[in-house]
């Protein structure tokens, strides 16, 4: 009798103790697949917030394909103010914020991005490519062709191969160059004499990168930039890629 009874208690005893051990073990899995969850899902996590740049020595674009300009570069300041009522017609004029240009100019203001990032600066964009049904509509509000190109021809804004830009520092402030974009004041001719040194200097700087870039300004508009590619592109209606954004 007390031999059966010492049998029961060491089997109770010993089957205790195997649960206990299964029940560790399941614990110990739980939490390893819990911390691999986390794990895997901050992997995720930061797959999506770091935006994967293209490079342009090993894409496969034709010089006359619509690129934009961020996605070769984060370092601009993309400022398009026809995505916004803040411009002169008081109208928001493009689906979203998107500077869209022929690669063949894309690649030189990259160069040119980088030539001002040396010194310091980055470029702000205002405007790049721009759809010939939105010049049709600039014309009808300011129909002068010292202001607003004719829409009979089209600018080169349609075409792709120009660009209306300004410049910041390091710390994200613009530089002084006399008047806000789009103003039609005699102020925002590029060489208006009766400015202060600094900002003739700062229109001087940037007009001289750009140049060297493949870029040329214009007299009327210290911020507007012309591809040197000329009427080489054809005027164009086509949209913006806004899902891309």
């Amino acid at each position: 009798m007390k031999l059966k009874t010492i049998l029961i208690v060491f089997f109770a005893v010993f089957f205790s103790a195997c649960n206990n051990s299964q029940s560790g073990d399941k614990k110990t899995e739980t939490d390893t697949d819990i911390i691999n969850k986390d794990s895997t899902v901050e992997i995720k996590s930061d797959k999506i917030l770091k935006k994967q740049l293209l490079d342009t020595s090993n894409v496969n674009f034709q010089d006359s394909d619509f690129v934009d300009i961020t996605l070769f570069s984060d370092s601009f300041v993309v400022s398009m103010r026809y995505a916004t009522k803040d411009n002169f017609v008081d109208t928001i004029l493009y689906p979203c914020s998107e500077c869209l240009l022929r690669y063949e100019v894309a690649k030189d203001l990259l160069r040119a991005e980088s030539e001002f990032e040396a010194d310091g600066y980055h470029i702000k964009l205002y405007d790049c490519y721009r759809p010939h049904w939105v010049q049709e509509l600039m014309w009808k509000i300011v129909s002068d062709p010292g202001l607003v190109a004719d829409p009979k021809t089209g600018s080169r804004h349609n075409r792709g191969s120009a660009v209306d830009v300004s410049l910041v520092d390091a710390s994200g402030n613009e530089l002084d160059f006399g008047t806000p974009f789009d103003d039609f004041s005699k102020k925002s001719k590029t060489f208006y004499p009766d400015l202060p040194d600094t900002i003739k200097k700062n229109r001087l700087y940037l007009r001289e990168v750009m140049q060297h870039n493949n870029f040329s300004g214009i007299n009327s508009e210290w911020w507007h930039f012309s591809h040197n590619c000329g009427t080489k592109y054809k005027v164009s209606n086509r949209g913006f890629d806004c899902d891309s954004l």
